[in-house]
């Protein structure tokens, strides 16, 4: 955006963005294209110009003031309208174009998000997008993510947040044949405290977990048998697959060809685990481009027509 911008005042304030992001002047310049020496000449003419510190700096450390923080916030919108007004002006004919960030659990960007990027991109060549993936749970309202388009689970209660609900999480309990053998089939959900279970952490889908049969619920308690938890599902996945031990949550879209190849076994299949509710989440703006609209149809379509096994399709 840097190049489209002549105005010296809005070029100080997208270079404050961008130190602002990136925490460091030398980073700043390296992906502005700019010297260290431009980048500290404009934070100083910005910084006398509205006759307000928003940078503490010295040679090992740099962080926002308050003021700071709060032009930050203010700044960033007031530069994506203009971005935005930019595109509409040039695009008057809503051309799908231009670039996204994509931002999902990695366990959808390895299975999922990548197929459907791949196959959005061959039938929109002038488009890039790129996906993040990611472990975290700890989004908060400011989280620069928003800015673009996130898959998640989860409300942030947040008047800067738009959320469209898609297709829930269906989540099955599963062990291998191998495990099966070994330590016994399961009858009851009380009988998993006399097993191994992996355990996940950090994450959508952890926590304490309610299975419903009809009027008839049971809460699994923190007695259950971890020897290990991760806030990577592929890696409590494979341990599972090997016979290691019982998951409580697989997503059901994961273990379809797992289930279908006879690798794994659904356990206590007459209990249900209650679905996990499933969000894209973008902060508000005023503008909407053409590729964020068709993008975000596009996804939601992807995941809302996954591959799931037949029996778990009862909605």
């Amino acid at each position: 955006m840097m190049e489209l911008i002549n105005n010296r005042g809005m070029r100080d304030w997208m270079i404050f963005i961008k130190v602002a992001e990136v925490g460091n002047l030398s980073r700043a310049a390296r992906e502005l294209d700019i010297s260290i020496s431009a980048v500290s000449k404009s934070l100083s003419r910005l910084e006398n110009s509205i006759e307000v510190t928003l940078l503490r700096r010295d040679s090992h450390h740099l962080e926002l003031t308050g003021a700071g923080q709060t032009a930050y916030a203010s700044m960033k919108r007031i530069t994506s309208s203009f971005q935005s007004l930019l595109d509409e002006l040039r695009n008057p004919d809503k051309i799908i174009r231009g670039s996204i960030k994509f931002s999902a659990p990695a366990i959808v960007c390895e299975f999922l998000a990548n197929k459907w990027i791949w196959e959005f991109t061959a039938s929109y060549p002038d488009t890039k997008i790129y996906l993040d993936s990611r472990e975290r749970s700890d989004f908060f309202s400011k989280s620069l993510e928003f800015d673009e388009l996130v898959f998640k689970s989860g409300i942030i209660e947040s008047e800067d947040l738009v959320y469209r609900k898609i297709s829930p999480l269906k989540l099955v309990l599963c062990a291998s044949p191998k495990y099966i053998r070994k330590y016994g089939r399961i009858l009851h959900p009380g009988d998993l405290e006399n097993h191994i279970i992996v355990g996940l952490h950090n994450h959508g889908l952890s926590g304490p977990l309610t299975l419903f049969r009809q009027d008839e619920s049971y809460t699994i308690s923190g007695a259950v048998n971890v020897h290990l938890s991760s806030n990577n599902l592929l890696s409590v996945l494979n341990l599972v697959l090997e016979g290691k031990g019982i998951n409580l949550m697989t997503p059901a879209w994961l273990a379809t060809k797992y289930l279908k190849n006879n690798e794994l076994e659904i356990i206590l299949p007459e209990w249900r685990v209650p679905d996990l509710p499933i969000y894209l989440v973008w902060r508000h703006r005023q503008y909407y481009s053409p590729l964020f609209q068709r993008f975000l149809s596009f996804i939601e379509d992807k995941w809302n027509n996954r591959p799931q096994i037949d029996f778990l399709n009862d909605d």
